[in-house]
């Protein structure tokens, strides 16, 4: 039920993610079935998370009670229930606490009026093509990995976890370069995190939008450098921490120098203009959520696609984070 209703939710323009865990505190919650983004306009996204339960027994009036409870805690924008129940009193109940209900007749006529499309493949699939690869647990845990990426759209999306997956992506991009075996499932994973990191710029862009170019590339640069915190806030942690330091540590004040030139230096080395000057063009923010489609689409296609045969806008993403990443981009588009 949840690729055909992926099927449902992708055809209607919807971005969509399967089976994204929901970790608070270092516990993993549960699984969020089916997470979805949407750009209704420039300065407006929305976020929507969807419980499937095909069960004979679905419980429905206790799923709506979850999935309300769990759209509060990763501040989704709306929630929706799929049960094979069809009674009106869940509906009902459902509307007065802000949950769509797909019941049993719903799903119905989607099961018989939708083939599910032979140009995708699923979750399950995708993990089987990983551990194809044998050594993909001691060779950096690609399947952990790829959970993790998912994991972090459950929390709200922001540059700290937009600079988390470009850490990830670099790791696959790498992989694909070096995995002559296994480069498809390389690419595959790298479509996919690249997908996540044009999502969490497009959400962020929707604060700027209205800014003068140059004011958002420094705003992006901020972010991509620093996170979510920013400058300043980066700045208050280590005046504070080091103000400890000094305080009670032998030569605090000496220590404390070092600490601020290695942190300063370290910072220096990033190189974020490169990230911050394409994406703040608005051509290359305009079209983010299409982009993050496509690349979607490319990491579950069903015959592997490469990106060489992807729109320009694509191209100009994935090139624009291999500068980033110091990747040598014939090297790349060799492979």
């Amino acid at each position: 039920m949840e690729e055909l209703l992926r099927n449902y939710f992708l055809k209607s323009g919807y971005y969509v993610i399967r089976g994204v865990p929901f970790i608070y505190e270092g516990f993993d919650v549960t699984d969020i079935d089916i997470w979805l983004y949407s750009r209704t306009s420039s300065v407006s996204r929305e976020i929507t998370i969807v419980d499937s339960k095909n069960k004979k027994t679905p419980q429905a009036i206790e799923r709506i009670f979850w999935v309300k409870g769990l759209s509060k805690a990763t501040k989704a924008t709306n929630s929706i229930v799929a049960t094979t129940e069809r009674r009106q009193e869940v509906k009902d109940f459902g509307k007065e606490l802000g949950v769509a209900v797909l019941d049993g007749a719903f799903l119905k006529r989607l099961e018989s009026s939708d083939t599910m499309t032979l140009e995708r493949i699923s979750d399950e699939e995708f993990y089987r093509l990983i551990n194809e690869y044998s050594l993909n647990k001691l060779d950096g845990d690609w399947k952990a990995r790829i959970k993790l990426c998912k994991s972090l759209l459950a929390n709200q999306l922001s540059f700290d976890s937009c600079n988390e997956w470009l850490v990830h992506g670099k790791f696959f991009a790498e992989q694909a370069v070096t995995k002559e075996n296994h480069r498809e499932i390389a690419f595959r994973c790298l479509y996919l995190v690249c997908s996540f990191i044009a999502i969490a710029i497009d959400y962020s862009m929707k604060e700027l939008s209205f800014h003068e170019a140059v004011e958002r590339n420094k705003m992006l640069q901020d972010g991509f450098t620093y996170g979510s915190r920013g400058s300043a806030g980066i700045k208050k942690i280590l005046d504070t921490a080091m103000g400890l330091v000094e305080q009670h540590a032998l030569d605090g004040q000496a220590i404390s120098r070092q600490v601020r030139v290695s942190v300063e230096n370290q910072l220096s080395k990033l190189n974020t203009s490169i990230l911050s000057e394409y994406f703040s063009k608005n051509e290359v923010a305009k079209n983010l959520f299409s982009v993050a489609k496509e690349f979607e689409q490319l990491a579950m296609s069903k015959e592997f696609v490469s990106h060489n045969s992807s729109a320009v806008e694509l191209k100009g993403i994935l090139y624009c984070l291999l500068d980033y990443w110091s990747i040598d981009r014939k090297l790349f588009a060799g492979r």
